[in-house]
């Protein structure tokens, strides 16, 4: 009764897992928010550790670079062979290990 139990738990987190999975539409709406101008003030922009400096056409050339790979269950994000993102239940793991909803 108990494996049974632990089975049909499994198949739900696998299926959850991938009826969750982001897109690249949504991978290209992360690089865009993340490039987006800071519009803050001078002030507010220097107490913040790493301001972005990046401009929207940046991220444009990044994305056009990248690789989608789509695994059974996540979704990796690849440039010149190095995982940068890692896609899963909605949400966006870089590859230092911060995570970001999609």
């Amino acid at each position: 009764m108990r494996n049974g139990i632990i089975v049909i738990l499994s198949v739900i987190l696998c299926a959850a897992a991938f009826l969750t999975r982001p897109t690249e539409d949504d991978f290209a709406d992360l690089v865009r928010r993340q490039d987006e101008p800071d519009r803050r003030s001078m002030p507010e922009r220097t107490l913040r550790k790493g301001a972005r400096t990046e401009r929207p056409e940046r991220a444009e050339r990044s994305l056009a670079k990248a690789e989608m790979i789509d695994r059974l269950l996540w979704v990796e994000v690849r440039r010149d062979g190095k995982t940068l993102y890692a896609g899963l239940f909605s949400h966006w793991w870089d590859s230092r290990g911060r995570m970001q909803r999609a």
